[in-house]
C-alpha cells in the first residue's frame, strides 16, 4: 500500500550544517565548500538512482552546476545562524517503477517549488540493503532566496509561512494520487496528507523510526520508537476486535428481529430526534475540543535563564554601581582641581585619592563577585546535573501537553465520525419526509434497531426504496411541496433521481 510522507527541515549554520555538504551527501557527489575550505566526497554512495538540478527560467546558467549553486547560496548569507537551504523528504510509492517515480517527483517539484521561484536539487534514493525494500524516497534541497539573472536576492516571506508547508503537503498528496491512478488505474491505492484524526479514523498513529531506531530493530534490539509503534499497533488491534464484536452482535440482533409495519410519521419523528441528538453530541465534542487550550511549555533556554536570572540582575546592579562610582569620582576630582586650598594641601589630596581608589576597588570587586556567581550558575545549568533538572522540570509540562494533544485528536476523530453519521441521518430523515409527502403510510422495518448506524441503514434503505417506486415527476413535486412548507431546501443530493 502506498504511504505518504513529506517532511521539511532546515539546513542551518547554527547547527553546524553546510548546504554544500548536504548537497554532496544527497546527490552522491564530490563538492568543495568555499566558506569552510573543506571537501565533501560522497561519490561512493551506491543508493543514488537519480540526481538533477531544476532551476527557474531566469536563474543564471552557472547554477546548473551543483558546486557553484550551493557555494553561491552560502555566499549570499551573512548571519552565523543563516539558513541557506531547506530540504523536503518525500516517500515515493514502491508500486511505481523508476521512470514513473521520476516523473512524479519532477511534476511536483516543477510546479510547486521551481514554479514558485526556488532552485531545487533533486536526489532520488533506492532502499538500503538492510532496510525496508519499499523505502524509495527523494531528497529535495531548495534555495531560500529568490533568484534572478544577477544571482540571489531577498528571502520571500511567503516561502516561510506555515501555510506554505501545508500547501506542499496537500499538493504532494494530490500529485501522488494522480500518478498512481494514471499508472495503476482507478482502483490504485491513494494517500492522504491529513492526520488520522482529521480523517475521522479511530486509530492510534505510529511514529517514523528513522535510521537509528531502524538499525536497532534490525538487530532485534527494541528501540523506544519501535515500542511506541508496537503499543499503537496492539491498541489498534484491540479496538478493531471490539468494534468487530459489537458490529457482529448488533447485526445478529437486527437479523433476529422480525419485520413489522411502522407508520412513516412515527419513523420521521424518530429520525428527527436521532439527528437532533447526534448534532448536539457532535457540537458538545467540538466545543470541548475548542476549549482545550495547550499548556504553556517552558523551553530549556527559558529554564536556564530563570536559573541565572537573579545572578544576572546582581551583575547588572554591580556594573551600574561601578559606573556610578567612577562617574562620581571623576566629577569630584575635576571640582577639586579647581580649588586652590586642595592644591596647596597635599595631605588632603592624598587622602581623597585613596578614598576614590578604595571606592572604585570595592565596586570592581563586587562586579567580579557578581560575574563569578553568574558564571557558576550558568556552568551548573549547562552541566549534566543542570540539564537533568531542566528535563525534570519540563517533564510534567510535556506529559500534560501530550495528554491534551491526545484528547484533542480523540475529539477530532469523534467529530469527523459524527459528521459522517449526521450526513447519513439527514439523508434518511429527508427520504422519510419525501415518502410521507408522497403518501406512503407505513414501512416494513426491523422491530429492533440497536444503534444509529443500523437505523440509518435499516430504516433509510426501505425509505429510499419506497421513494424510488414513485415516478420522478411525483418525487419532484413532493420535494417542492416540502420546500415551500418548511421554508428551506432539501438537498437534491439526498434525493435519488433528482
Amino acid at each position: 500500500m502506498a504511504q505518504y510522507r513529506l517532511a521539511v527541515q532546515t539546513i542551518q549554520r547554527a547547527a553546524g550544517r553546510s548546504a554544500v555538504a548536504a548537497a554532496a551527501y544527497r546527490s552522491g557527489d564530490r563538492l568543495v565548500d568555499d566558506r569552510l575550505a573543506m571537501e565533501f566526497d560522497f561519490g561512493a554512495k551506491a543508493d543514488i538512482e537519480f540526481a538533477a538540478i531544476m532551476t527557474p527560467t531566469d536563474a543564471p546558467a552557472a547554477y546548473q552546476d551543483r558546486q557553484t549553486l550551493w557555494n553561491a547560496a552560502e555566499a549570499a548569507e551573512r548571519r552565523k545562524d543563516a539558513v541557506p537551504a531547506r530540504e523536503l523528504l518525500l516517500s515515493l510509492p514502491h508500486e511505481l517503477d523508476f521512470h514513473q517515480r521520476r516523473e512524479l517527483v519532477r511534476d511536483f517539484v516543477s510546479e510547486h517549488l521551481v514554479g514558485q521561484g526556488m532552485i531545487a536539487d533533486v536526489a532520488m534514493h533506492r532502499p538500503g540493503k538492510e532496510g525496508d525494500q519499499r523505502n524509495f524516497h527523494a531528497h529535495v534541497l531548495v534555495t531560500t532566496r529568490s533568484v534572478g539573472p544577477a544571482g540571489f536576492g531577498r528571502k520571500p516571506p511567503e516561502w516561510w509561512s506555515p501555510q506554505a508547508v501545508r500547501k506542499w503537503r496537500a499538493a504532494w498528496a494530490e500529485t501522488q494520487n494522480q500518478h498512481l491512478r494514471l499508472h495503476l488505474g482507478p482502483d490504485a491505492p491513494q494517500v492522504s496528507h491529513l492526520s488520522l484524526a482529521e480523517r475521522g479514523l479511530d486509530r492510534e498513529p505510529g511514529v517514523h523510526l528513522g535510521p537509528t531506531a531502524s538499525a536497532l530493530e534490525r538487530k532485534n534490539i527494541a528501540s523506544e520508537r519501535g515500542e511506541q509503534n508496537r503499543d499503537a499497533a496492539a491498541h489498534n488491534r484491540k479496538r478493531s476486535e471490539l468494534r468487530r464484536d459489537f458490529q457482529e452482535t448488533a447485526d445478529r440482533l437486527v437479523e433476529a428481529a422480525p419485520l413489522i409495519s411502522v407508520p412513516v410519521a412515527k419513523l420521521v419523528k424518530e429520525a428527527e430526534q436521532m439527528r437532533v441528538r447526534m448534532v448536539a453530541e457532535r457540537d458538545g465534542w467540538a466545543a470541548e475540543r475548542a476549549g482545550l487550550g495547550g499548556p504553556k511549555i517552558e523551553t530549556a533556554g527559558q529554564i536556564e535563564r530563570a536559573l541565572t536570572a537573579e545572578a544576572a540582575r546582581e551583575r547588572a546592579l554591580a556594573k551600574a554601581r561601578l559606573a556610578r562610582v567612577e562617574g562620581r569620582v571623576a566629577g569630584l576630582r575635576s571640582k577639586r582641581l579647581n580649588l586652590v586650598q586642595w592644591v596647596r594641601n597635599p595631605a588632603r589630596m592624598i587622602w581623597a585619592k585613596h578614598a576614590e581608589l578604595n571606592a572604585i576597588a570595592r565596586a570592581r570587586s563586587a562586579l567580579r563577585r557578581a560575574d563569578l556567581q553568574l558564571e557558576v550558575r550558568a556552568s551548573w545549568a549547562r552541566s549534566p546535573q543542570g540539564q537533568a533538572y531542566v528535563a525534570a522540570r519540563r517533564g510534567p509540562q510535556l506529559e500534560t501537553a501530550a495528554d491534551v494533544a491526545r484528547r484533542k485528536r480523540s475529539l477530532e476523530r469523534k467529530v469527523k465520525r459524527a459528521d459522517k453519521r449526521i450526513a447519513g441521518a439527514t439523508r434518511t430523515f429527508n427520504d422519510l419526509r419525501v415518502a410521507q409527502a408522497l403518501g406512503q403510510g407505513e414501512l416494513r422495518v426491523p422491530a429492533k434497531v440497536p444503534d444509529e448506524t443500523r437505523f440509518i441503514r435499516d430504516i433509510g434503505g426501505p425509505a429510499r426504496e419506497a421513494v424510488m417506486r414513485f415516478p420522478a415527476p411525483a418525487r419532484q413535486q413532493a420535494v417542492e411541496r416540502l420546500n415551500r412548507g418548511l421554508g428551506r431546501v432539501i438537498g437534491r443530493g439526498f434525493i435519488p433521481g433528482l
